[in-house]
């Protein structure tokens, strides 16, 4: 007979005991994905390339989740670390992850890559040193990270949940602002995802793509703040006439994250752009 006990049917959101990368740590998605994963009970390491601001970030989390979570759980505030990585140097991601892993005394089960950056040339004067730059923060960063946190897993024969953050632009074209070879590198972010999903399933480890549209990020802000037309010319292309807060992302994370919830889920790339993709 099935079993359809409460625990085999309701998914579990929680994440005791579990370590959570979490790059481009300082960013604003991050700082609401981290404080979402310390309540689910994870330890998380921050990694970005600027270590004040990242431990500036890190403390912030840890105190938020002082103050938040008090009489929620009897358990410890989980730890929050940061670190300083530059994801497009192959050597210093193996580097810092081994550090991450060293200092928490655990393999990192959970990756969400958040690092990557966009910028604006038209195609015919895209500078080739810019082009370089950015394909391998976006495309090789996103690689380097996932081999570092796969390969002690595989050895140690533990599973775990890779969250690449991709973008909209991987199967859509953005307008009116040319970017040309971002969109490049998060097709490429997406393919990856599924490449990996692919090759890695037989280790248990669980390889996705969360592709937001519009973030009200404070870098977004900062850009329509002087550029109210192009705010006018995104919102007139989504559904729901507006961008999204970093917030409503955290559900498709955690679902991503969970064991029980997205158990099956490998190799998928889930859009979260307000139906921006449906006009």
């Amino acid at each position: 007979m099935t079993d359809y006990s409460y625990d085999n049917v309701v998914p579990n959101f929680r994440l005791d005991g579990k370590l959570a990368i979490l790059t481009g740590g300082s960013g604003g998605l991050a700082s609401v994905i981290s404080r979402a994963l310390v309540a689910q009970g994870a330890e998380v390491a921050l990694v970005d390339m600027n270590l004040e601001r990242t431990k500036q970030a890190a403390k912030d989390v840890a105190q938020w989740a002082t103050e938040e979570l008090k009489g929620r759980s009897d358990a410890p505030v989980p730890e929050v670390s940061a670190w300083s990585c530059n994801i497009g140097d192959a050597g210093h991601v193996d580097e810092t992850f081994a550090q991450i892993n060293t200092h928490h005394k655990k393999n990192a089960s959970i990756l969400i890559n958040t690092a990557g950056y966009c910028e604006n040339f038209v195609a015919e004067d895209y500078p080739a040193a810019n082009a370089e730059n950015i394909m391998k923060v976006n495309g090789l960063g996103a690689f380097y990270v996932s081999q570092a946190f796969a390969r002690p897993l595989i050895a140690a024969k533990e599973s775990g949940s890779i969250i690449l953050i991709g973008s909209m632009s991987g199967t859509i074209v953005n307008d009116p602002q040319p970017q040309c070879m971002y969109n490049m590198s998060k097709a490429g972010v997406i393919h990856l995802a599924r490449s990996l999903a692919c090759e890695w399933a037989k280790y248990n480890i669980r390889v996705n793509t969360l592709s937001p549209g519009y973030i009200l990020t404070p870098l977004t802000k900062n850009v329509i703040g002087s550029h109210a037309e192009m705010k006018e010319a995104w919102e007139s292309k989504i559904p729901m006439h507006r961008m999204a807060e970093p917030k409503e992302f955290v559900g498709s994370i955690l679902y991503l994250c969970s064991d029980t919830a997205s158990s099956y889920t490998t190799g998928h790339n889930l859009v979260v752009d307000g139906g921006y993709e449906c006009w």
